[in-house]
């Protein structure tokens, strides 16, 4: 490996953790809002589609890079930032609070990423190499 090639991909798995850590920053503040009742069931919107975005964002990954490095690396950057934003702050404030919705979150994105990243990759086919044919002449004269 050539080092200008260790150097994107370092760059790369930083990115992605960067990334990662940006949404689960903002989903950890998000995940409690757009609660609807259907048939007097709240069901938290906001959850479920931060735990769409967590998915989409580590199939993606999954699916541009090739290899599970880059969606690790996504992965603990989303887990680590809403486990940091999960405990109290300095003034006794939550942003996870202890009831089904808050367990869901905590758990879900680690869920979410262990089935992304240990789904098994695609086989590929080998390559069958036709050799050309030739075109025969026919001389009709």
């Amino acid at each position: 490996m050539t080092t200008s090639t260790l150097t994107a991909r370092i760059f790369s798995i930083v990115m992605a953790a960067i990334t990662g850590a940006a949404v689960g920053f903002v989903l950890t503040f998000t995940h409690r809002q757009y609660v609807v009742e259907l048939g007097g069931i709240p069901i938290p919107l906001g959850l479920i589609a931060g735990l769409a975005i967590v998915a989409a964002l580590l199939a993606g990954m999954r699916l541009a890079f090739g290899e599970r490095i880059a969606p690790i690396a996504a992965a603990a950057g989303v887990i680590l930032a809403s486990a940091v934003l999960a405990f109290p702050g300095a003034s006794g404030s939550v942003l996870v609070f202890d009831d089904p919705v808050g367990y869901a979150w905590a758990v879900g994105p680690t869920v979410v990423a262990l089935v992304v990243i240990g789904w098994p990759a695609p086989r590929r086919r080998p390559r069958v190499v036709v050799p050309e044919a030739r075109a025969s002449r026919v001389d009709l004269g």
